[in-house]
């Protein structure tokens, strides 16, 4: 996840990061124990209002605030190889366990992979200033991010009119016969909703210092957890799944799960 290296933090955006974070934890918690496991819990993970309303809720949140921090960073190119080589990473861990356990674990593309080009995209047009000016900078990013969520509402139809195959995977268009992904993030249309937060960024945070200078200290203290969570969210998404995993498989091993 897109962090900010400057000294000066911006604490509404390390909290609303953190919150989505801390969320997308404990959603993955609760899909570990049903369908990892297979226990009869959590059933409404598969309701209308978790799929379509609180589910994209929080990823809009998680993706809008990453892009946001990506206009707070001095080298988005360097940023995005790191999270390019992560994810990398996490996908050929996914495989490996993959082959070993006889589960279907794979990670082909998720939210990782989806920031690590997101960024690497944003500081490609970035690094093209000042050839390119700021008002033509930020409609190219309006323009985007309007024709990304757009074709992501056509996907469905994309399926059925495309053949899919593993490159086009990213894409959000499948191919027929592929394993269980046990997590995926396809960038139509999630990678418009991170080049609306790179244009929000530029827009609102254009000094890359809080929109909230004089936040009750009682506020402040109450979001350094979430703040501290946001702070260090790739070392924690990177994480989380493998911790939870090999808890909940230890409670199983003690007959506890």
């Amino acid at each position: 996840m897109p962090d900010q290296p400057t000294k000066i933090r911006v604490f509404e955006l390390d909290a609303l990061r953190g919150l989505a974070l801390f969320m997308m934890f404990l959603h993955h918690f609760i899909f570990d124990l049903r369908y990892m496991f297979g226990l009869d819990v959590f059933a409404w993970q598969e309701s209308w209002w978790f799929i379509n309303l609180l589910r994209p809720l929080f990823l809009n949140v998680f993706l809008v605030v990453s892009g946001i921090s990506s206009s707070f960073s001095r080298s988005n190119t360097r940023r995005g190889l790191r999270l390019l080589g992560v994810s990398v990473g996490i996908t050929v861990v996914s495989i490996v366990l993959s082959r070993l356990s006889g589960s279907d674990v794979y990670v082909f593309f998720n939210v990782l992979h989806l920031l690590a080009l997101g960024t690497l995209l944003y500081a490609g047009l970035d690094n093209a200033r000042p050839g390119l000016k700021e008002p033509a900078l930020q409609a190219i990013l309006l323009f985007a991010s309007i024709v990304i969520i757009y074709l992501g509402g056509l996907v469905t139809d994309l399926n059925q009119m495309f053949a899919g195959t593993y490159l086009t995977l990213p894409l959000g268009i499948l191919p027929d016969t592929r394993p269980g992904m046990a997590d995926y993030l396809p960038l139509l249309p999630w990678l418009g909703f991170f080049l609306v937060g790179t244009l929000i960024g530029r827009i609102v945070y254009p000094a890359r210092t809080t929109a909230f200078p004089r936040a009750p200290e009682n506020l402040l203290k109450a979001t350094r957890p979430l703040e501290f969570l946001g702070r260090n969210s790739l070392v924690f998404y990177a994480l989380h799944q493998p911790v939870l995993l090999g808890l909940l498989s230890a409670l199983r091993a003690l007959g506890w799960l």
